[in-house]
């Protein structure tokens, strides 16, 4: 019955082809002819590889046609259909029979090697994508040569065994179909080698459902070796890619095979064998004989040693380390690094981070230079600050020596009156009690006035500190009060009451306010008399304190408050400009400004200009 039912649409192919096969040979000169017979079906990878290296191979230009057909023995269950087969060609190719027969896969091979069924008895035969011991048996007629292919199993198990060396059990996994049947069996005779070493177990002829089940219960420490998987045991087709696939995804176990074209699909590798390769091969037997070599003649190749063929990924999922892999392996697919990738991208970037390192490095040594210049500079300006601060007591000798004069000429005379009243007769215990007390007052005042000299002759390092402005600005005018009156100076004290402190050192800013107060002193040698009068202000402004020193002398012109802060530069007949510049440099060092412009009415107005205290942020920087 299924005879009759497939020779139906096989006679209408047969009269068909003859039709068209007729109308070719009228309309165009004959052509070499090559039918390519396929034992399963042309669209498989394998053969589509095989394909692809077979036409590569065959010359282009040389008048050559090439037919394919297929068994598609994969699908088949029934031998009959393969007499149905044989008649269809016979057929189809009977007025144009091919001049060469290319028979890919062992069951090609062993259809046309029938003499009685062969639809064409003494046409040249080149097989390929056949194994050598599927061929050897055969007894192939002498019209036969070829390529026989050598699937290297027990290499790539030895390779998996090498890769993964904490293997213990090998599962072969095989299909159901005629063309799965005698690889089987090829894959069970090559793995039965190391049965001593690990444990086998074959599963074959499965239905993908229930090879999937057990794999899942096979233990870690398992690889699987494929072959050939055309058909389950239920009979569904498969193409490599997707049963590759759907059995690795059963359970996480890696995957060998031999067959170059399913690198990349799943499989980790192995020993493979390139199709592509074995169709050019067969193809240059094919020119051979167009071009008038006896087949005969053409010895049968045997295909060279597989390559070892890895896939990257693959690897790198198994975490298999370089130093496992063979140093003949070819590793494909695998990620290249980033350094590879964007090699010059990094080497810019990294002479980049080199060039700007290096910056840093300078930049960083620079500003260790200036911090170190800059503390040299400060602990210079307070060595000339100092000696400012001792010229200026020296200015001020002989009015502080008179200051101190006074208080002890006091101290003297109270002290005699009091030896007096206790040596003669007995007096008021009152008026004894009040020369007492003038004793206290004057020696408080005497030592007040030491205090002062020792605090402005004291030479520290500078550590800010919560300073009083009211009390540097009292104790500047009161070292300067008796020369002063000396020269019949009026000094004139405005300081606010509720100014905020600032931070810093109160002596060097008492040097300030001494050195601005004196200036103005100084400025008024001229002045007559009754204007002799210097007024010192304290005021809370903005977010910090000024000070300003206003004096009713001749003033400062234009040009000249431009130099005034300069070094060396000095407005007095005797100065040596030092003073200006030593109160700039204090100010600034304090986050302040000092400033000089001209007094209402005549005269030089310095302003200092202090920023506020801020505890709050002093702190959190300490911290």
């Amino acid at each position: 019955m299924l005879q009759r039912r497939l020779w139906r649409p096989g006679a209408a192919l047969v009269a068909a082809a003859m039709v068209l096969t007729g109308v070719a040979s009228a309309a165009e000169p004959a052509r070499q002819r090559v039918l390519a017979i396929y034992e399963s079906e042309a669209a498989r990878p394998v053969n589509v590889a095989f394909t692809s290296g077979l036409r590569a191979s065959l010359p282009s230009a040389s008048g050559i046609d090439l037919f394919t057909e297929d068994l598609g023995a994969e699908r088949l269950s029934e031998a009959s259909y393969e007499r149905l087969f044989l008649d269809f060609l016979r057929a189809k190719y009977s007025d144009a029979p091919p001049e060469v027969i290319v028979a890919a896969g062992a069951g090609a091979v062993r259809l046309l090697a029938d003499p009685e069924n062969t639809p064409f008895p003494g046409v040249p035969v080149v097989f390929g994508v056949a194994d050598e011991r599927a061929i050897r048996g055969m007894g192939l007629p002498r019209h036969f040569t070829g390529v026989t292919e050598h699937l290297a199993i027990r290499e790539t198990i030895e390779l998996a065994l090498g890769l993964l060396p904490a293997t213990r059990h090998v599962a072969l996994v095989g299909g159901a179909s005629r063309v799965d049947h005698p690889l089987n069996e090829i894959l069970r005779a090559e793995a039965a080698a190391f049965a001593d070493r690990v444990q086998v177990t074959e599963l074959f002829g499965l239905s993908m459902s229930a090879l999937q089940e057990r794999l899942r219960a096979l233990p870690r420490g398992t690889v699987l070796v494929v072959v050939s998987f055309y058909r389950d045991g239920a009979g569904r087709q498969w193409f490599a890619p997707e049963s590759i696939r759907a059995i690795a995804s059963a359970a996480p176990l890696p995957v060998f095979s031999t067959h170059a074209h399913v690198l990349g699909t799943g499989i980790i590798g192995g020993a493979l064998a390139d199709y592509e390769q074995t169709g050019r091969r067969v193809g240059r037997i094919v020119s051979r004989i167009l071009a008038g070599e006896p087949v005969s003649s053409i010895a049968v190749e045997r295909s060279g040693a597989s390559r070892i063929l890895l896939d990257g990924r693959a690897l790198d999922r198994w975490r298999v380390p370089n130093a496992r892999l063979p140093s003949a392996a070819e590793v494909r697919f695998r990620e290249p690094s980033p350094w590879s990738r964007h090699r010059w991208s990094l080497v810019i970037v990294f002479a980049v981070l080199a060039v700007e390192s290096a910056l840093i490095g300078g930049l960083l040594m620079q500003r260790r230079g200036r911090r170190r210049a800059e503390a040299s500079a400060r602990e210079n300006l307070a060595v000339v600050a100092h000696l400012n601060r001792v010229g200026a007591v020296g200015e001020l000798a002989g009015s502080l020596a008179h200051e101190l004069n006074s208080p002890l000429g006091a101290v003297l005379n109270n002290a005699q009156a009091a030896r007096r009243m206790i040596a003669g007769a007995p007096r008021d215990a009152q008026d004894l009690q009040e020369c007492l007390d003038d004793i206290v007052q004057d020696a408080q005042r005497a030592g007040e006035v030491i205090r002062r000299m020792r605090g402005v002759l004291r030479r520290e390092d500078f550590r800010p500190s919560p300073v009083d402005v009211a009390g540097v600005v009292r104790d500047a005018v009161r070292l300067v009060e008796a020369d002063a009156r000396d020269r019949d100076v009026v000094l004139a004290v405005d300081v606010d009451p509720a100014l905020p402190p600032v931070s810093g050192d109160d002596v060097q800013l008492a040097q300030v306010v001494l050195n601005l107060v004196m200036n103005g002193i100084d400025a008024l040698a001229r002045t007559p008399r009754e204007r002799r009068r210097v007024l010192i202000r304290a005021v809370a402004k903005g977010d910090g304190v000024e000070i300003s020193v206003t004096d009713s002398g001749p003033g400062i012109s234009s040009a000249e408050r431009e130099r005034v802060f300069e070094p060396f530069y000095s407005t007095k007949p005797a100065g040596l400009g030092m003073g200006l510049a030593i109160s700039r440099s204090i100010v600034e060092a304090h986050g302040g400004t000092i400033a000089v412009d001209a007094a209402p009415g005549g005269g030089a107005r310095f302003h200092v200009f202090l920023p506020a205290a801020q505890p709050r942020r002093e702190a959190k920087e300490a911290i």
